[in-house]
């Protein structure tokens, strides 16, 4: 599976790094502050910012008078952040198998990551081999589908439209398998972390209409893209179809739409 999957992962991403801050990356933006200072960055820490997409955390660490190093796994997003934050060290990299001496860091934020690996168990022991003793984790993921409605709308259309959302997907770990505080909890403390701290950030995300959204998901999603396109034609109009029906449940009097975000949102000590 790991491999695989990486792959998939790697490619999607690279291939969505210049439409992701059209829906996805706006509303993880709003998540940088809170992990930031979960993990108690400030000026001079030395900041892993694992997964860093097109670098919109390691900035604002940056803006904080940190030190950040952003890795990636997907190139169009390493280029990206690149180009955007010339300043900043970004680097290609697997979190499964980091490139950095022991002890390297002071924090390390891993922002909607650990949900998307084959081996997070592995991830959270490198994390814990490069910080110094004392280094803080801080690390979000999403809540359930229920509660984080942009994901969950474009599951439950996928539901009623009669489509196998398992269709052409590689073998993979479950999306949401983190989001229960004592599954993530527990992750943290196998790898080596103490005085872990688990709780929900959530709020309402507002868009145009309901294409606004749905072209939002396909251009900053990679599993849920793939679910909808590996549909048959007919499939996939009754998937469109049935997501704009299903998101008039958020539709408020001015005509627009609030849609719930829930994320759980960790950080922790290394003992």
């Amino acid at each position: 599976m790991n491999e695989e999957f990486k792959a998939f992962e790697s490619a999607g991403w690279a291939a969505r790094a210049e439409t992701y801050d059209d829906l996805i990356g706006a509303v993880t933006a709003r998540f940088a502050e809170p992990l930031l200072d979960a993990a108690a960055v400030g000026p001079g820490t030395r900041l892993l910012d694992a997964a860093c997409g097109p670098g919109m955390l390691a900035a604002a660490a940056a803006a904080r008078g940190a030190a950040p190093t952003g890795i990636d796994l997907a190139p169009g997003m390493l280029e990206l952040a690149r180009e955007r934050h010339p300043s900043l060290r970004f680097l290609p990299g697997d979190v499964e198998q980091l490139p950095f001496e022991d002890g390297s860091f002071d924090a390390v934020v891993a922002g909607f990551l650990l949900h998307h690996l084959p081996d997070p168990d592995r991830a959270v022991a490198e994390f814990a081999r490069v910080l110094a003793p004392g280094g803080r984790l801080a690390a979000t993921v999403w809540d359930r589908p229920e509660r984080m409605r942009l994901l969950g709308l474009a599951n439950d259309a996928l539901a009623r439209a009669g489509a196998d959302p398992a269709a052409g997907m590689p073998e993979g770990p479950d999306a949401f398998g983190f989001a229960e505080p004592s599954a993530l909890a527990a992750l943290l403390e196998r790898g080596g972390f103490t005085a872990v701290e688990v709780r929900t950030v959530s709020f309402t995300h507002r868009a145009a209409s309901a294409d606004e959204l749905w072209n939002g998901l396909l251009g900053g999603t990679v599993r849920t893209t793939h679910q909808v396109s590996e549909q048959p034609a007919a499939v996939q109009e009754r998937v469109r179809a049935a997501f704009a029906e299903l998101a008039q449940a958020h539709r408020t009097g001015d005509g627009t739409l609030e849609v719930p975000v829930a994320a759980v949102l960790a950080d922790a000590i290394l003992r």
